[in-house]
């Protein structure tokens, strides 16, 4: 007569063979090599507007978008006169307290910014793909000025990598 302490470890071991063979719900992607809009054509980077109080926030955005795009395999990249034209605006650039020490001081920032990005054809206009993307990074709070504008700074590129990627990978799925 099986007792309740091995029908549990039977019932137990039988959900984690099932989630093994399920795997979870992963599954491999395929490399992105650029979505059906993308292939073949080439592709324009307008320099973001910026609507943030922070300023030279969209020159850095623009940039990292740019070398983001030229290190990917199958993009195209012109200076003007391409296919699809990549534009966008920074919307809000904003800090806030990320955590705090056990006497309540600021130990860390995170830096936040929000950028709508459009790619549309160039020779109609029509929206391609158009989103709104928002990205954070922490960095510490700290007591010279000076370094502490420089981890800001460090921050801002960080979010703007992040977006980049993110920029990338939505112009690559197939939509």
């Amino acid at each position: 007569m099986p007792t309740l302490k091995g029908s549990i470890v039977r019932l137990v071991a039988a959900i984690v063979i099932m989630l093994v063979i399920a795997g979870c719900g992963y599954h491999v992607m395929r490399p992105a090599r650029g979505g059906a809009e993308l292939e073949g054509k080439t592709l324009q980077v307008s320099i973001f507007a910026n609507r943030s109080f922070r300023p030279n926030i969209e020159a850095t955005l623009t940039d990292i978008i740019v070398d983001e795009l030229a290190k990917r395999e199958g993009t195209r990249l012109v200076e003007r006169g391409g296919d699809l034209v990549l534009s966008g605006t920074v919307l809000t650039y904003g800090t806030s307290h990320a955590s705090y020490t056990a006497k309540d001081e600021v130990k860390e920032y995170r830096a936040t910014v929000t950028a709508e990005v459009a790619l549309r054809r160039n020779d109609t206009g029509q929206v391609v793909w158009k989103g709104v993307i928002t990205s954070t990074q922490d960095f510490p709070a700290l007591t010279d000025l000076v370094v502490q504008q420089n981890s800001e700074d460090a921050a801002i590129r960080e979010i703007c990598r992040k977006m980049a990627r993110e920029v990338y990978i939505h112009l690559t799925e197939d939509f």
